[in-house]
């Protein structure tokens, strides 16, 4: 087992090198969250909840990716869409944990059971080391007898940094702890690190891959170190690459639950999950659920199944 995943700074593959990008990455901050820009907004992430109106009011919440872009712009993400209003872009609640013998959903914040939010966030190291921030979270738990109480402390780092033109390589490291009383991670279909994508992406102009050689059609509940969806851009072509460091930090690969061709017309769903077959402690000696890595490639380019695994190999140092 491993445990030196490398950052993108350390990567020979994925060299920063902001020079070949058409705007160098400079870091933003406001009311709504901390990111990127180079011609436009390229990242966010949402330090405060959206203002929401009507029916949607009740999906308001924070701790999300909003926004992320490729170099030429195109944006992978997709927010409160109408079928699932509670999916977030990119975005890591768990569905449900278990605090003093009583179960929370807290992926489901239309629910009013609990939720996963943002506390602070922080640029840190240096301009030279590339744009990186330690982010503050925390899952909530609501009850009638007792209120809202912080279930899960989290800190995760971030780090951002364009590799080529055509490249955007985004590193999220996420550590948990319990608060105070003991957390189990409840097992469930989907819980975990997960990405809503573009709604422009379905079957008829995308195709996913997974590192178990999988698509779409195939691919959930299976194990899996990445998975990577291509499709069709205004521009051309693009990828979404997400990698998991989980068999090299907690010795297994994760489970996948993914959306199929006849599920919302292949639209990308993709859901990274520990739990998927049995609940977990969340706990130092239970990795996989209180240390979580991923590198995500935002990229202008079709990334093909040789591609992702070479960008794995090299980001793991296998």
């Amino acid at each position: 087992m491993k445990h030196s995943i490398h950052c993108i700074a350390g990567a020979a593959f994925l060299a920063v090198s902001t020079s070949h990008a058409a705007e160098p990455l400079t870091a933003v901050s406001d009311k709504d969250g901390i990111g990127a820009k180079s011609a436009e907004t390229v990242l966010l992430w949402r330090t405060s909840p959206a203002a929401l109106t009507g029916k949607l009011d009740k999906f308001s919440t924070s701790g999300y990716f909003q926004s992320l872009r490729t170099p030429s712009g195109f944006e992978l993400l997709d927010i409160h869409p109408s079928d699932h209003p509670h999916h977030c872009g990119l975005w890591w609640p768990w569905k449900y944990i278990e605090v003093n013998g009583k179960k929370h959903n807290t992926w489901e914040v239309q629910e009013d059971q609990g939720a996963h939010v943002a506390k602070s966030a922080k640029r840190i190291g240096t301009d030279k080391d590339g744009l990186k921030w330690e982010l503050a979270c925390e899952s909530i738990v609501k009850s009638p007898e007792a209120g809202a109480s912080t279930a899960i402390l989290e800190t995760t780092t971030m780090s951002l940094a364009d590799v080529s033109s055509d490249t955007r390589v985004l590193d999220i490291d996420i550590q948990q702890k319990a608060a105070s009383a003991p957390v189990m991670i409840v097992n469930y279909r989907y819980s975990g690190f997960s990405w809503r994508g573009p709604a422009s992406w379905q079957k008829e102009n995308s195709t996913m891959t997974t590192s178990g050689g999988k698509n779409r059609d195939d691919a959930n509940g299976t194990p899996a170190r990445w998975v990577v969806v291509s499709g069709s851009t205004p521009k051309g072509m693009a990828s979404m690459l997400i990698m998991s460091a989980a068999s090299e930090i907690a010795g297994i690969e994760e489970n996948l639950r993914v959306w199929d061709s006849k599920n919302m017309n292949g639209t990308p769903f993709v859901n990274f999950n520990p739990v998927m077959h049995k609940p977990l402690p969340l706990d130092e000696k239970t990795p996989a659920v209180s240390h979580r890595k991923y590198r995500v490639i935002a990229a202008d380019r079709v990334i093909d199944a040789a591609g992702a695994e070479a960008a794995w190999q090299e980001w793991t140092r296998k």
